[in-house]
């Protein structure tokens, strides 16, 4: 009777995992990009396209609307006024490091900053 259960619990496991193939990767939300967690492959990795957005919530949702897209990069650069919002046709664990004060979500974070960005808090809040 374990077996059956076992087996009744991965399958629905998998059902839930196949209806939403973004699932297991939703964890990656506002991180910082580095070459350790980036596909060793990252060279070529390049945006699909760089809309403006006044907050990351914003970039999610031309993420959302950009079939392609699998993850963006939203913050405020340093020395910047303007907020950047890049998209990757990629998962965010693939997504090289874009440079400083710009972090990488997965197109299916739930806690994306809804607020826009300053320099003390550049994904916004």
């Amino acid at each position: 009777m374990k077996s059956f259960t076992a087996i009744v619990a991965l399958a629905a496991f998998f059902s839930a995992a196949a209806a939403n193939p973004l699932a297991p990767r939703a964890q990656m939300c506002n991180q910082t990009p580095t070459a350790s967690n980036a596909n060793a492959n990252n060279n070529n990795v390049q945006s699909i396209a760089t809309p403006t957005c006044s907050t990351a919530e914003a970039c999610q949702q031309q993420c959302t609307a950009n079939s392609q897209c699998q993850s963006f990069v939203f913050g405020l650069p340093p020395t910047g006024s303007t907020p950047t919002c890049m998209l990757f046709a990629v998962p965010a664990s693939e997504v090289p490091n874009q440079g400083t004060d710009l972090n990488v979500f997965d197109k299916a974070c739930t806690s994306v900053p809804t607020g826009a960005p300053t320099h003390s808090k550049p994904q916004g809040q």
